[in-house]
């Protein structure tokens, strides 16, 4: 269920546009206006204009604009119902219907029994932690450095050591052996099931939405085998679809613009520790497609930081190729020869020294002559030539100057080939001139161009004529009303539209035109339609080379509507005629098409007739 059209504006009508952007960046007043730098582009001087009477902004620069809920769901980037709750938080506007209308996370109802048995088996870890059994799991996290605040945002537990108690503490609360064994914590049916887990800290696993699908437990003697158990796949569990931290950082990556990419969970708390919460982890798996589709949702550059040994930055190398063909920005965490884990180097060297190497980032080139300067010997020919010939499409890339002739220098120190080899070398790989076939063809003719495509320029009077009735529909309830009655709809897909958005408010609001509220009622559709829409809304409100409103100025636009529409049939039947190979024909569509435009064509040459 998504939220009601008069829940929003209300919320939309309780809310200040400028004290609601004001609480985010910093706005001065000029004139009847107020000027913003635009935080949805690099801007260097106020190009933002926020309007408080109709209650809506725009930027000039990059074309931003729309109303409150628009401004706080693109700066925050979420959804358009939770940005609707965060303008409700942010004005003190209260309504049970937030919360009861609020969309829910969808939960596959077969799965939801298992979902609530882990969730209690979660909770019955965390109990763990607490007893004096757990004291040996609270001193580990002290040694660790992960506190009281930590151990409770990222939900540690403690399995106690009679794994047999879990399973009935389980059943006790309803759920079958079945369901104990589908969340992964028994491997078989039986009357002595035990937790697979005992004796060792528990770290939940979550998926996108937050809910607990797993665990990684770490042991804590020396009799356990395994470092570590995960959760074995299953109903709920898939290694390969999780990030750990994922669910935590999604609203803060997208609104600072990063999140690192980490080896493990230890690594992300430790960057948390530091200041920089922003961090996933794959939990040492390679980088798969589910991986990747949660990382393109986070819109941010991500910020790759594996292990410092050669084996970790070659697979930061792979993970990069993989970002590069999913367009997903990204560089990477420059180690050096430093081999310590972020972990134990906050440990050792405190915040500020975690940051400094949390900060020096190189673009993927950098890092990869960086790297081979580091690891590389390249003795032979053939290796030379092979590490320079995957770098040289990089540097042919870019354009002639200082950043083109530094790369050659770097490649040159790495390969041992000489700058102006490398130069030389690049000039080969240049490609050859156009050929005369491939240029533009130009053709000299008496024929008026417009008749080849005459559709366009029709369309260009049509696209003015609906655009100045929708520019008066969002100033006049008559022009709406004209609409309705006489025009009825538009042949631009954008402007019908908005044009229908338009309708739809008015039968909600008698008599009321509110710009605001119209762009609202297209966010709120969440569809990349509507979205262009609102854009076109926001656009037109800021307009100002209009004439004033008449009646006739709108009866006019009809009837150019009206004579353009014939005119891009008539060209369609001429350009349907002259699809044919009878050359007859051709030319007295030719001369049909003329006539009906008033023109004496074929020209006639000076001094003859016509050829």
């Amino acid at each position: 269920m998504a939220y009601s059209n008069d829940l929003i504006d209300a919320v939309r009508q309780a809310a200040d546009i400028v004290t609601v952007v004001s609480s985010y960046i910093s706005v001065e007043r000029h004139g009847r206006n107020y000027l913003a730098i635009c935080p949805f582009h690099d801007d260097k001087n106020p190009s933002m204009t926020i309007n408080r009477d109709k209650q809506i902004y725009k930027c000039f620069a990059c074309g931003a604009g729309g109303n409150v809920i628009t401004f706080v769901k693109n700066y925050e980037k979420v959804s358009f119902p939770e940005a609707v709750r965060k303008v409700a938080d942010l004005v003190g506007f209260s309504d049970p219907r937030l919360v009861e209308d609020a969309p829910k996370i969808h939960v596959d109802e077969s799965k939801k029994k298992l979902f609530d048995c882990i969730a209690e088996l979660n909770a019955y870890y965390q109990y763990g932690l607490s007893v004096p059994e757990g004291q040996v799991a609270r001193d580990y996290l002290e040694k660790r450095n992960i506190d009281e605040t930590q151990q409770k945002k990222y939900g540690i537990g403690y399995a106690l050591n009679n794994g047999e108690l879990t399973v009935r503490y389980l059943l006790s609360k309803g759920y079958s052996l079945k369901n104990i064994e589908d969340i992964g914590i028994v491997f078989a049916r039986s009357e002595n099931a035990s937790d697979t887990n005992v004796g060792r800290v528990t770290f939940p696993l979550h998926d996108a939405y937050g809910h607990v699908v797993g665990f990684s437990a770490r042991r804590l003697d020396s009799v356990h085998e395994k470092k570590y158990v995960v959760t074995r796949d299953g109903a709920l569990f898939h290694k390969g679809d999780l990030l750990y931290n994922y669910h935590n950082v999604v609203s803060s990556a997208r609104h600072d613009g990063y999140c690192y990419v980490l080896e493990g969970f230890m690594d992300v708390m430790a960057l948390d520790r530091a200041g920089i919460p922003n961090a996933v982890a794959i939990m040492g798996t390679a980088l798969t497609n589910e991986h990747i589709e949660l990382l393109r949702k986070l819109r941010c550059e991500l910020r790759l930081c594996l292990d410092g040994d050669e084996a970790g930055q070659k697979g930061m190398m792979k993970m990069g190729i993989q970002l590069s063909k999913a367009n997903i920005p990204y560089r990477f965490v420059d180690y050096g020869n430093d081999l310590r884990d972020p972990d134990e180097i906050l440990q050792q060297e405190g915040k500020e020294a975690l940051k400094a190497k949390m900060e020096n980032l190189l673009d993927p080139i950098d890092f990869q002559i960086a790297f081979y300067q580091r690891t590389e010997k390249l003795d032979t020919p053939e290796e030379r030539k092979r590490v320079l010939m995957g770098f040289l499409p990089f540097v042919k890339s870019l354009p002639l100057g200082i950043e083109r002739e530094n790369y050659i220098v770097k490649l040159s120190k790495i390969t041992k080939y000489e700058p102006d080899a490398i130069r030389a070398l690049l000039a080969q790989e240049t490609p050859k001139a156009e050929t005369r076939e491939g240029a533009v063809y130009r053709v000299d003719s008496d024929i008026d161009t417009d008749l080849l495509h005459p559709e366009k320029a029709l369309l260009r009077r049509l696209m003015i004529a609906e655009k100045t009735i929708l520019y008066y529909m969002l100033q006049e309830p008559q022009a709406v009303e004209f609409f309705k009655t006489k025009v009825k709809d538009f042949t631009i897909d954008v402007y019908e539209e908005v044009a229908m958005a338009i309708l739809e408010y008015s039968d909600a609001h008698p008599g009321k035109v509110d710009t605001s509220g119209i762009i609202g009622l297209l966010e709120s559709k969440e569809s990349e339609d509507s979205g262009k829409a609102a854009e076109v809304v926001n656009s037109l409100a800021f307009e100002k080379n209009h004439v004033p409103f008449s009646m006739k100025l709108l009866s006019d636009c009809l009837d150019t509507i009206v004579e353009e529409k014939e005119s891009i049939h008539k060209t369609k039947e001429v350009k349907q005629a002259l699809s044919g190979d009878d050359l007859k024909s051709n030319a007295a569509a030719l001369d049909a098409y003329a006539k009906s435009k008033g023109k004496n064509w074929p020209k006639k040459k000076k001094g003859g007739s016509s050829s």
